[in-house]
């Protein structure tokens, strides 16, 4: 066969492809090169203009990063043409996700799981998640933004959709649907506004949370791990004496289960203290605490009880604990955390 008959079929072949590839059902439009866009639901100029709205770093080349709920797989690849190392999680193998990863030459890793299968022991800790548009899918929401909080090491973005127009509240408000009352899809469970994503995410073991957009129907959040207003130095009057296990009353740590909650006793805090003001970090992560006041028992009148959960995802071994308020920093208290339940 002659060069140019051989090109002739190659160059037909590669439309032939192309065709077949911009045909399909879309839900991102994803840029392939060449001029060829994927026929998305959402289109390209709309996918470009959510993604400067998750204000992730230009240039995230050294960052891990994990895509929950990938789908068509517009975000994994658009973080990965900004330079993270980027692994993919869907609950299913998306086709359309891998024909785009083979024409773009991705280097993506995929994972088939669960939401609440993802845990930090079977695929590692990630810099950056992001979480976009599953939360509402899911019937135990709390427990899948547990486990994305167990994966995130620097921040999440988890966004959803949201009730506020609908119901105007102050209060964190979540609405159930038993059936196909949200779209018309029976995968549909939940809808929160606001308020109420911004305190799950909280109480999942996020230390902060801040508002990145919200439209009429959507809303996306940016979680981080650790706390920004930590003092630079250790004041000598705020002193951890003693940290024991708030369950149990010994000091076996286990670094998560129903018996992983911390009482720390404190010297130095001032009765005005209140847990929204007073600051807890462990294994350098941020976390709650629940309570922050008098102790039970009396003769440590003299101390002030804090109880916090265990933040997600820690490692096995000694951790350094510490608590600050009102610029003053304490001093460093190690724990060991062991696997499993102390009984």
């Amino acid at each position: 066969m002659k060069s140019r008959e051989l090109r002739e079929q190659v160059r037909q072949i590669g439309i032939e492809q192309t065709q077949m590839l911009l045909s399909g059902s879309w839900w991102h439009s994803i840029d392939l090169g060449n001029g060829q866009v994927t026929p998305g639901v959402h289109s390209l100029s709309e996918m470009q203009t959510l993604y400067q709205a998750l204000e992730l770093p230009e240039d995230l080349t050294g960052r891990s990063l994990l895509d929950i709920g990938c789908w068509d797989g517009f975000y994994t690849f658009e973080t990965e043409r900004h330079g993270a190392r980027v692994t993919a999680v869907d609950c299913w193998r998306p086709s359309n996700f891998f024909t785009a990863g083979q024409v773009l030459n991705s280097k993506a890793e995929f994972h088939e799981l669960n939401v609440y299968d993802i845990r930090k022991a079977k695929i590692g800790a990630f810099d950056i998640v992001l979480f976009m548009g599953v939360l509402y899918h899911l019937r135990h929401p709390l427990l899948a933004l547990e486990r994305v909080c167990e994966v995130t090491r620097d921040f999440a973005i988890i966004e959803s959709h949201i009730i506020d127009k609908m119901r105007e509240a102050d209060e964190p408000v979540m609405e159930f649907y038993e059936f196909d009352e949200l779209g018309g899809q029976y995968d549909n469970w939940w809808a929160p506004n606001v308020e109420c994503m911004a305190q799950m995410a909280r109480s999942a073991g996020f230390a902060r949370v801040e508002l990145l957009y919200r439209t009429e129907t959507r809303a996306a959040l940016k979680a981080y791990r650790k706390w920004n207003d930590k003092p630079e130095s250790v004041h000598p009057g705020l002193v951890i004496r003693d940290v024991i296990n708030a369950s149990t009353y010994d000091h076996r740590f286990p670094r998560s289960g129903p018996h992983s909650f911390l009482s720390i006793w404190v010297e130095g805090l001032p009765k005005t203290a209140r847990r929204w003001d007073t600051r807890v970090e462990v294994g350098g992560f941020g976390i709650h605490p629940a309570y922050v006041g008098p102790p039970g028992d009396p003769q440590y009148s003299n101390l002030t009880q804090i109880n916090a959960p265990m933040p997600p995802g820690l490692n096995l071994g000694q951790v350094l604990m510490r608590v600050w308020h009102d610029g003053k920093l304490s001093n460093d208290f190690a724990i060991e955390l062991i696997e499993g339940s102390p009984w």
